[in-house]
């Protein structure tokens, strides 16, 4: 067996246990090193993981030349800095999504990336979830027909739990609240589905959070083909994971239970695909295989450090989903009027 890769997290909270027991799964990467300004925190991930050794400071880790990647799970206004520092110095990064806080930003990680050519990975994970890979192969194989309407949600109860001492509550630190962090997936996914989004129109609302963050949010796509997709996000519910595609020979119902989101090698078997063919009012259930999101996107970005692997979410994609999330922003703030991709991205000075 090869030797395996080995990769340094970065930001040691909740979300980085998660990925570490998702590359911990398989027999791809190591888990070499770890980086936290805390050193309590270093010391107890350390411990948890079995990790050998822990760098005490940012400049040590990315000279830390036994290091082959970085998994970075940081707050988000954070990215930018570390993801440039990282790849100027030859270090290929997976960073969890949003790729950035701003699309300011985001452009600038997209030109150091494609300066740099060094691998650089984004943990839209979502894609990978057996219903939608389902979902994609009834689009490609025609089994479905062209798509002309996508309902998309996902919400959960975030936004009730929010204190003033988490990132999560502040609008410069977390813009657009539940859509910059839930929304954010559908936006990729529903683009990997159907292709680019042209325009959204958007409204958002705080109702019952008491952070700075909107805690409802409702858009309309359009995307370039002329279909039309509803993305809702909220963080004032329990847990809500839905997308529906409307095809001319059928339509497919995706449902998964967002408890058991964690826990990616064994949500499949918590969700649910139900089909309806053309001239019928009755649905059936499409078998989903198992897969493991967090495990598979995490070892191809480790093979990719080595050059065996392609991968499937870089900065092209991420910049794609932030721009979706920048024009509903956008759209509300002037009452719903429609806001082209284009003049989000043209601000920023991206070309796609």
């Amino acid at each position: 067996m090869a030797e395996k890769v080995r990769l340094a997290s970065v930001g040691l909270g909740r979300w980085a246990r998660v990925q570490a027991r998702g590359a911990q799964r398989g027999d791809v990467i190591e888990l070499a090193s770890c980086f936290s300004r805390d050193e309590a925190k270093r010391s107890a991930f350390q411990q948890e993981f079995n990790i050998p050794k822990a760098a005490s400071t940012w400049e040590e880790l990315l000279a830390d030349k036994d290091i082959e990647g970085i998994i970075l799970t940081t707050p988000n206004d954070t990215h930018r800095t570390l993801i440039e520092q990282a790849l100027q110095a030859g270090k290929p990064v997976y960073t969890d999504k949003p790729i950035a806080a701003t699309m300011q930003d985001a452009a600038s990680i997209l030109k150091t990336a494609q300066s740099t050519l060094v691998p650089f990975a984004v943990g839209h994970s979502s894609r990978r979830l057996s219903g939608h890979r389902q979902q994609k192969k009834w689009i490609e194989d025609g089994t479905l027909g062209p798509v002309s309407l996508a309902q998309a949600n996902f919400s959960n109860e975030r936004g009730l739990e929010l204190t003033p001492d988490t990132w999560r509550w502040y609008a410069d630190k977390s813009p657009g609240g539940a859509y910059i962090q839930l929304g954010v997936h559908h936006a990729d996914t529903l683009q990997y589905l159907m292709g680019p989004v042209k325009s959204v129109t958007a409204h958002a609302r705080k109702l019952y959070t008491k952070s700075e963050v909107p805690d409802a949010i409702m858009s309309i796509l359009e995307f370039e083909s002329g279909a039309l997709g509803y993305l809702g996000t909220g963080w004032a519910s329990p847990g809500v994971y839905t997308l529906s595609l409307q095809g001319t020979k059928a339509n497919l119902f995706y449902d998964l239970d967002f408890t058991h989101w964690d826990d990616a090698h064994e949500v499949d078997n918590f969700s649910s695909l139900l089909s309806q063919e053309y001239g019928e009012s009755s649905r059936s259930t499409v078998k989903l295989p198992l897969t493991d999101m967090f495990k598979e996107q995490l070892e191809e970005f480790a093979l990719a450090t080595r050059g065996q692997a392609k991968i499937e979410v870089g900065a092209v994609e991420a910049v794609r989903a932030l721009a979706v999330i920048d024009a509903a922003l956008l759209s509300n703030k002037r009452n719903g009027a429609a806001v082209e991709i284009a003049e989000v991205l043209d601000t920023v000075g991206v070309v796609l």
